[in-house]
């Protein structure tokens, strides 16, 4: 009897230190601590989303600004370059600052930001730091751009090189000159100078092109005649594979004669050049390296009344030489992509100041361009790119 009374208290005092009752009055003070917690909780949350999105907020990064040097003068090809240049930076959103260089006065820039401050030009030998004077006019306004550029804040310089001297110079002003003091990668566009510091080189397979224009004057001649070469710098690497290109192609037909190359760099003295070749000896063709090349051979052929007698198979995509093309003056020309070379120039740099891979060397299309196929849709696109 005494066991089951002691059990009863005991199921006495358990039922009052759980009561419902005793339950109801702590509740409360259980939600309380719950619902302080959770405040606390939240708060800490607030907190630290606004500690993170300044954090992020501090932590992205500008645009990176990509400068475009061309040669002044360098007519529809630049304006292809700048177009395709354009694009990537859109999709990459970076900020293209496009430089042409002009002698004799101050680099012009167009940068794609309005507000971005242009400073004066100052004396090219401030902005050199090194006797330049054996240089042209046009290389020391090449050298005055980049040297304005990187002044200026680009992160990268996209060019098309006067010279190798001129892109040695600019290589060394890119590793050292930029105001961060990091190396600024430079991405050059047609050319294939042999210079140490290079980024990527975005050109054209020379050799190749030459080989085309070499069997378009081979068809055009009906295997045999006299060709004449009309051409800038011999030591050019680019026109070098070029020319080298043309004479293994025409190598291939023995009743074809090669005349040395004429070497002459302005459309004057190319005109005098095919003058003089003319007056000399009979010529069936010209093979013509440039385009100031081409257009005076064009100049020469239509003062003698042969534009449509002697062959012109030329390199260049100028207004005046598809015009002459549309003409019959010249019966090909070898067309190279500006608008990819600015495209991928650009991408090019983008991957490089991203730390992500970067080919050394892309090789841009090239075509030969006839009256017969220059309207088609793919060549209309290669020789206007500028039009919408």
């Amino acid at each position: 009897m005494m066991k089951n009374k002691d059990n009863k208290d005991n199921k006495a005092f358990i039922g009052r230190m759980f009561s419902t009752d005793q339950f109801n009055e702590f509740s409360p003070s259980i939600l309380g601590v719950r619902s302080f917690m959770g405040i606390v909780a939240v708060s800490c949350c607030l907190f630290l989303g606004t500690a993170c999105g300044i954090s992020n907020a501090d932590s992205v990064q500008p645009p990176s600004r990509v400068a475009l040097i061309t040669p002044a003068g360098t007519g529809e090809l630049a304006e292809a370059i700048r177009l395709g240049a354009e694009a990537a930076a859109k999709e990459n959103g970076a900020e293209l600052m496009t430089v042409e260089a002009f002698p004799s006065e101050a680099p012009t820039y167009a940068p794609a930001n309005p507000d971005s401050m242009i400073h004066p030009a100052k004396e090219l030998q401030e902005f050199s730091g090194q006797d330049i004077s054996t240089y042209s006019s046009r290389e020391q306004a090449q050298i005055r751009a980049v040297t304005q550029a990187l002044e200026q804040g680009a992160s990268a310089l996209l060019v098309d090189p006067l010279s190798e001297k001129t892109l040695s110079d600019i290589i060394q002003k890119a590793q050292t000159a930029n105001a961060t003091g990091i190396s600024v990668p430079v991405i050059v566009l047609n050319d294939e100078f042999p210079v140490k510091g290079i980024t990527s080189v975005i050109s054209m397979d020379n050799v190749e092109a030459g080989r085309q224009a070499g069997e378009a004057m081979a068809e055009l001649l009906e295997g045999r005649g006299s060709v004449a070469l009309l051409g800038p710098d011999p030591v050019n690497p680019g026109l070098t594979h070029r020319e080298q290109g043309v004479l293994e192609a025409l190598e291939q037909y023995p009743e074809i004669q090669v005349e040395p190359k004429s070497v002459c760099f302005t459309r004057d003295v190319c005109w005098q050049a095919a003058k003089q070749l003319l007056d000399q000896q009979q010529v069936d063709g010209f093979i013509a390296l440039q385009e100031p090349a081409s257009l005076g051979a064009a100049d020469e052929l239509h003062r003698r009344k042969l534009e449509h007698q002697v062959k012109i198979v030329g390199f260049g995509s100028e207004q005046q030489q598809l015009e002459q093309l549309q003409e019959g003056v010249f019966q090909h020309l070898i067309v190279q992509n500006g608008f990819s070379a600015g495209y991928l120039g650009l991408n090019q740099a983008v991957a490089r100041l991203n730390d992500q891979q970067v080919q050394a060397r892309v090789t841009l299309e090239t075509k030969l361009v006839s009256t017969d196929n220059m309207f088609w849709m793919d060549n209309q696109k290669l020789l206007f790119p500028f039009v919408q």
